[in-house]
């Protein structure tokens, strides 16, 4: 690490420049799970800051799960890199060669004629996946269990918020049982293509949440989510003996920005998305994810005769 990365004169805060530049390592696999991050105060002289800035920055890379830190025992990479290994081009044009050469003798079928014949066949491919439109109340959550389905169904998950005045177009449809009521009321002519599922709070959150937890809060517009929320996630918090009590406000920004870092903010999934950005990279804040409870997910893939992520085969006739 270097702080040549490091820009004072930046409007973008210190903390926030060294959380993207370690992202950055891990995502192109320069840092991969289970390597070890500077220790805080080595990390404080080797980016010319203060420990509190390192400290911030290490928590938000824990709060997004790249990263998790146990105090004195010190922090690791969580996450696996995004980065796709390169392609060996000589290997990639042997492969090609094989096929193209047991393509002419094994099926006489010219180099033209089966450029033509794997053309049609990614067609094919890509007009018998299957698509679903997710429903949500916000285009953030609608995205969340899009990600969600496609990592373990073949499918093309498209992102439905509520937030749109129209409805999704003909086909099947996804939501959640905490927006049954709303579908039946906007959409009653499209109840019986609506598979619904039940959500449940993530269970990584309480890995993401700093050692030094003890009080949250679960933050709110309304009294009666907060409260069902803050029910959801008591036992969930349970098992690391932290206390949680609803807030309720119609400025949560303001009630971030007045936070005396004594709490944990939790924010609802729905409100999440509404934050000022400044609001969602507090290292205090957290959003109270919810997904598909897994019963759920893998009943759905089936019940609609979806085939796996992992299975990428296609009958056809036209090959």
């Amino acid at each position: 690490m270097s702080n040549k990365v490091i820009d004072p004169n930046s409007p973008v805060p210190l903390y926030h420049q060294i959380a993207e530049a370690i992202r950055l390592q891990i995502e192109d696999g320069e840092l991969a799970r289970g390597d070890a991050l500077a220790p805080m105060r080595e990390a404080a002289q080797i980016w010319g800051v203060n420990l509190h800035t390192v400290r911030h920055a290490y928590t938000a890379l824990a709060r997004d799960g790249l990263v998790k830190s146990r105090g004195a025992q010190g922090t690791w990479v969580t996450a696996e890199s995004t980065k796709k290994p390169a392609v060996d081009t000589n290997s990639f044009r042997q492969f090609i060669g094989r096929i193209i050469k047991e393509a002419q003798t094994d099926h006489q079928v010219a180099p033209r004629e089966l450029a033509r014949e794997i053309s049609a066949y990614s067609q094919h491919v890509a007009e018998n996946t299957p698509v679903v439109y997710v429903v949500e109340c916000s285009t953030w959550q609608s995205e969340n269990h899009a990600r969600e389905i496609e990592a373990q169904w073949a499918v093309e998950a498209r992102a439905w918020s509520l937030e749109q005045d129209n409805e999704p177009p003909s086909g099947a449809i996804v939501a959640t049982y905490f927006h049954y009521n709303d579908i039946r009321r906007r959409w009653p002519h499209r109840l019986h293509e609506v598979q619904f599922v039940n959500i449940v709070p993530d269970a990584t959150l309480v890995h993401r949440l700093p050692d030094d937890t003890r009080r949250v809060q679960l933050c709110e517009r309304d009294q009666v989510t907060a409260e069902n929320l803050t029910a959801d996630l008591s036992s969930l918090l349970a098992t690391k003996d932290y206390e949680i009590e609803p807030l309720v406000s119609a400025d949560i920004n303001s009630v971030i920005a007045e936070n005396d870092q004594q709490s944990i903010l939790l924010i609802a999934p729905r409100t999440w998305a509404s934050l000022s950005k400044q609001s969602q990279a507090n290292p205090r804040v957290f959003a109270a994810n919810y997904v598909i409870n897994t019963g759920d997910l893998d009943i759905l893939g089936k019940k609609l005769g979806w085939a796996t992520s992992n299975d990428t085969h296609f009958e056809s006739d036209e090959v």
